[in-house]
């Protein structure tokens, strides 16, 4: 099984919902609340001050390039983080036969779902592609997000139907 963590935002995402656009003050809150961290301990990241961190996020100031290239680092670093604690949840349940890898793409940019919540990073399962795995925001779970933007928890029951669809696929082709 090949198991890549790749950070390149030019490689497409052939499943992904659509990404959203967000203003520099709503990405740096939401990249906050990501990381879990108080305007304070964000302010420290930075070598800032919290106040610097509450205009930015209010859109009083602007967000200079290196403070957000910064952000997007802390991040894309979590995201990795996350992506490889996954590949080792997922290994031991899609076997080489059944797959050709896992393909981790730490990216910053915020899909959405058919429901309106925002995911970070995408990992593909080589070989399926029905859905792509996100990070959903809201309660930094993994989940399968399908062309048209609908939200499945990756869970065992989630995993058997990759599986046996893929099997069924497989065969078909055979």
């Amino acid at each position: 099984m090949v198991i890549t963590v790749c950070n390149n935002p030019s490689v497409p995402n052939l499943t992904s919902p659509p990404q959203r656009d967000l203003s520099e003050p709503q990405r740096m809150k939401l990249y906050r609340g990501f990381l879990d961290l108080t305007q304070a301990q964000l302010a420290t990241e930075l070598g800032t001050t919290q106040t610097s961190v509450g205009r930015w996020e209010s859109g009083i100031a602007p967000i200079s390039m290196r403070t957000m290239g910064h952000l997007r680092a802390l991040v894309t670093a979590l995201i990795i983080e996350k992506t490889r604690r996954l590949f080792t949840e997922l290994i031991p349940k899609l076997t080489l036969t059944e797959f050709d890898g896992l393909f981790g793409n730490p990216d910053a940019g915020f899909s959405e779902d058919s429901s309106g919540r925002l995911y970070l990073g995408s990992v593909f399962i080589e070989g399926y592609r029905l859905h792509s795995l996100h990070i959903r925001l809201d309660d930094c779970k993994w989940y399968a997000l399908d062309r048209d933007g609908k939200a499945s928890r990756i869970d065992e029951a989630f995993l058997k139907s990759v599986i046996s669809g893929y099997k069924t696929t497989r065969r078909s082709k055979l």
